[in-house]
C-alpha cells in the first residue's frame, strides 16, 4: 500500500480510513462477508443466534463479537479472538471499549466510532486502521464490521474481523 492514496493522511479520520468496500486483499474479510450475507436469510441483518463463529474457524483468531448498548452509547466485547487480544495487548472479552485503559485515548475514540457507524448506518463498514508497537506507528491492517440485530430493526451486536495476518508486532507486546 505504499504510495497509495489510502496512506495519505488527508484520507484518514484519526487512525482509521473508511472504505466503501473491502480492498480485495483479505480472504478472511471476504469469507466473513460472504458468511454474514448468507446468514441474513433475506433480512437486513442476521440475529445473534444466526451467527456461529465456528463456521469461520480459519478467521476465528481475528474475530470479535460485541454488544452495542444504545443509551448511553457503549460497546462491550463478548467474543475476542486470540490474535485480536494479542495485537491489542490485553484480554478484551467482557470489557467495555471505554474501559480499555491500556489503550491510547485515540484508539478508544476511533474504536467507538467504528461501532457507532455500524449502529447508525446499519450496513457493513470496511476500512484500514493504523496500529503501532513501540516506536513504530505505521502498521496498517484491514478491518470489517457487520451489524447484527435481535429484533430486526435495531443494531444490537457487531461481528468484527481485524485482519492482522500481514503484520507482526515486535517481541514483548503479545499477552
Amino acid at each position: 500500500m505504499t504510495g497509495s492514496t489510502h496512506l495519505d493522511p488527508a484520507n484518514w479520520d484519526g487512525e482509521v480510513h473508511y472504505l466503501p468496500r473491502p480492498t480485495g486483499r483479505s480472504d478472511m474479510i471476504a469469507n466473513v462477508q460472504a458468511y454474514w450475507l448468507r446468514q441474513c436469510l433475506g433480512k437486513s441483518f442476521p440475529t445473534r443466534a444466526d451467527i456461529d463463529p465456528l463456521y469461520l474457524v480459519a478467521a476465528l483468531p481475528y474475530l470479535s463479537l460485541a454488544t452495542i448498548q444504545p443509551e448511553p452509547f457503549r460497546v462491550q466485547y463478548r467474543l475476542v479472538g486470540s490474535e485480536v487480544a494479542r495485537f491489542y495487548g490485553t484480554e478484551m472479552r467482557g470489557k467495555w471499549v471505554d474501559e480499555m485503559t491500556i489503550w491510547p485515548a485515540q484508539d478508544i475514540v476511533d474504536t467507538h466510532d467504528t461501532y457507532r457507524r455500524i449502529f447508525e448506518q446499519r450496513v457493513p463498514n470496511y476500512g484500514l486502521s493504523l496500529i503501532g508497537w513501540g516506536e513504530r506507528e505505521d502498521h496498517v491492517f484491514e478491518f470489517a464490521r457487520f451489524p447484527i440485530s435481535e429484533d430486526g430493526l435495531n443494531v444490537t451486536h457487531c461481528l468484527g474481523i481485524d485482519d492482522f495476518s500481514m503484520i507482526e508486532p515486535p517481541l514483548g507486546r503479545a499477552i
